[in-house]
């Protein structure tokens, strides 16, 4: 198996944000900047029910770790679910918005839609990423959408920027106020959360190894089912909604279709260190945000 690295190999260049297409993973499309790395499944993946939502990958420094994490999955049978030193991939999603990914509540319901149908990679630099992804059946309330997403992610932020378009050709004649804005998924339990009505924001910490599966494996390996604290926010300016429904926190405003929606989401880890920026505690990841 060839695995293909995009990241142009420039003498005195520090590639701090990098993304691409990942064929040889199902059509995953993954995505990182210093902070934390991301992903999205894709068609390849759809018999399993996937969602639109996303995949958090952690990092322990600004390295860039995409390639290496699949490279070591899929060619040296190493899983990325378990902590090598570098970081892990401990957070399910299932058919969920995962760590801040679309959702819509319309008739008091909340959607989440599948697996994208085509990407794009539309600017990729040492410092930014900017690539769009088109889903063509997201199902609100009997009526199917297209949603287009442009996601932009830059060197130094917290937080990717997420484009968000919804278009229906033949909506019902009732068809109810959509509420659009960005998720995430609770787990097992609500651990600790915090809500900013005034700008949109909704904070959460909860333990990395949340999932079971993840915390066995990282057991036999590591001797111990900590893996430290993830983080998550997501912001979106306007929110008149801030509430948790079916296990999701999420904040959402009125959207009209045809509009262009702008949220922000991102993470971070606890074990995660770079100089004298980190977060080591709930408080910490909370105030970034204040």
């Amino acid at each position: 198996m060839v695995l293909l690295c995009l990241v142009a190999c420039q003498p005195n260049v520090q590639h701090k944000v990098f993304g691409r297409y990942v064929p040889e993973r199902k059509d995953d499309f993954a995505w990182e900047n210093e902070f934390a790395a991301f992903r999205v499944y894709g068609p390849a993946l759809a018999p399993e029910n996937p969602s639109n939502g996303v995949d958090l990958w952690l990092k322990a420094s600004p390295e860039l770790i995409v390639d290496s994490f699949y490279y070591r999955e899929l060619v040296q049978g190493l899983s990325y679910h378990i902590n090598y030193g570098k970081g892990l991939d401990c957070y399910k999603v299932a058919h969920t918005a995962g760590c801040g990914g679309l959702v819509v509540v319309a008739d008091s319901t909340l959607w989440v839609g599948g697996p994208y149908d085509r990407w794009q990679i539309i600017e990729q630099t040492p410092e930014k990423l900017v690539f769009r992804l088109e889903y063509d059946s997201l199902l609100v309330a009997g009526d199917i959408y297209r949603e287009t997403l442009t996601v932009t992610a830059e060197a130094g932020q917290l937080l990717n920027r997420a484009e968000v378009v919804l278009e229906c050709a033949q909506p019902s004649e009732n068809r109810p106020q959509l509420l659009v804005g960005g998720g995430i998924y609770l787990h097992d339990s609500i651990d600790a959360y915090r809500m900013n009505p005034e700008t949109g924001a909704v904070l959460y910490a909860e333990e990395s190894l949340s999932d079971r599966q993840a915390a066995q494996w990282n057991y036999e390996r590591n001797g111990s089912t900590s893996q430290g604290r993830s983080y998550i926010a997501v912001v979106t300016p306007g929110a008149t909604c801030q509430t948790i429904m079916d296990g999701t926190l999420l904040s959402v405003r009125p959207y009209e279709l045809g509009d262009t929606l702008t949220y922000w989401f991102g993470a971070c880890w606890s074990e995660w260190k770079d100089g004298e920026r980190a977060f080591p505690t709930d408080e910490d990841w909370f105030n970034a945000f204040q």
